[in-house]
């Protein structure tokens, strides 16, 4: 491999820690939020049925990134990553977008006064938002990084292969 090849997998690898770094921590701030508001809305008395069910389904989404990104951060680092978690990082994104869009419909445009698990809280639930948003984004440029790695790490099996078998760039055995 060349150092041009070289240099750019380092940036790509630089970049794919960088993002997972803040997916992880995204996903521990939801995490810790959305547990407050679970806890909170029991103590309340609240039941299961009227705390809502979006409020479920991100936490389950939070916690479950939490635990997979936990190992995924420190991946890159290793030599032999090629980008084998794109096919996470494009389920992850649509379970993101999906708890960006409930957030979104429970706390946004005046509902967020009186929206679930309890009353006010605007900041909180605001900021739940926000760190939907960082998540999903970084989950997209991640996408976009990982398919990069791992079209080269094809491109450059690929040619490898060909120059063994005594094939030029064009397919022309020589």
């Amino acid at each position: 491999m060349d150092t041009g090849k070289r240099a750019g997998q380092r940036v790509h690898r630089s970049l794919l820690g960088l993002h997972n770094a803040l997916i992880l921590s995204s996903s521990a701030i939801l995490t810790g939020l959305l547990s407050h508001f679970i806890h909170r809305a029991h103590q309340l008395g609240y039941s299961s049925r009227g705390l809502g069910v979006h409020i479920i389904y991100q936490e389950v989404i939070a916690v479950l990134t939490l635990f997979l990104y936990l190992f995924a951060t420190f991946l890159p680092a290793l030599r032999s990553y090629r980008g084998y978690l794109l096919p996470l990082d494009l389920a992850l994104s649509y379970l993101w977008l999906t708890s960006l869009i409930f957030s979104s419909r429970d706390y946004s445009g005046g509902r967020c006064s009186y929206g679930p698990p309890y009353f006010g809280h605007c900041g909180l639930k605001h900021a739940i938002q926000a760190f939907w948003i960082l998540g999903f984004c970084m989950l997209l440029f991640n996408i976009l990084t990982e398919a990069m790695m791992w079209a080269g790490h094809k491109a450059s099996n690929r040619s490898a292969l060909d120059k063994g078998n005594g094939v030029d760039g064009n397919g022309v055995h020589v």
